[in-house]
């Protein structure tokens, strides 16, 4: 059985091109919100979740905190196309893993989680 990972972000082009490079080997459910992947967790379950930064309608950290609150835990991956906001310190600090979008290790730190 393929490992879940739950990709959250807003933008479509990213989730597209995420999606494509995970989904070679791992089932992958896709978010494009705070809101939408809180919804999604109500009825699935996931070995992974991989979150942009900075979303519409939240912030990736906005989304580990409400799945802290619900008890949901499982690996988190915060992700951005840059790490503008010192990403990788807070990601050390709430104990995730940070990874830049365009990271060419990005594959093999998910596979690393999970």
């Amino acid at each position: 059985m393929l490992k879940r990972i739950l990709l959250v972000d807003d933008d479509e082009t990213f989730r597209y091109a995420l999606s494509e490079l995970l989904s070679k080997e791992f089932e992958v459910l896709k978010s494009s919100g705070v809101k939408d992947a809180l919804e999604k967790l109500k009825k699935d379950s996931v070995d992974l979740i991989c979150s942009d930064y900075n979303m519409r309608d939240g912030t990736g950290l906005d989304l580990l905190h409400s799945c802290r609150e619900r008890n949901i835990s499982v690996p988190f991956m915060l992700t951005s196309a840059c790490d503008s906001n010192n990403l990788s310190n807070k990601a050390e600090l709430y104990g995730i893993t940070f990874c830049e979008k365009a990271d060419c290790e990005f594959l093999d730190k998910v596979r690393a989680m999970i």
